[in-house]
């Protein structure tokens, strides 16, 4: 039982290692924002989102899960990496069931 309860935590630092390392700086948010603003499309909202569901302001996660949830529902044509983007930003806000659920 122990070995198995390292393992999880040894797999959950990992994790956390990786998405601290995939933190977007401001620019490329302000960037990917202003994008957006200018040309308004799925392919750069979506792009927007999915740096945001890196961030590490609680937030911009809950943002970055609202937006890819939309495109999910409007029949976006990337719907599995907007459901892993989803999934990211729950998992960094703690809701691993959730996070979980989106993705599966």
């Amino acid at each position: 039982m122990g070995t198995t309860k390292n393992t999880q935590k040894q797999a959950k630092a990992e994790l956390d290692n990786k998405l601290m390392l995939a933190r977007p700086n401001r620019q490329v948010l302000e960037d990917l924002a202003i994008a957006c603003a200018k040309s308004p499309s799925q392919d750069n909202t979506f792009q927007y989102a999915f740096c945001l569901s890196k961030s590490s302001e609680r937030s911009e996660l809950r943002y970055a899960v609202q937006i890819l949830d939309g495109l999910v529902k409007e029949g976006y044509e990337h719907q599995v990496d907007c459901m892993y983007g989803s999934a990211c930003a729950l998992y960094l806000l703690g809701d691993y069931e959730k996070a979980r659920v989106s993705s599966e």
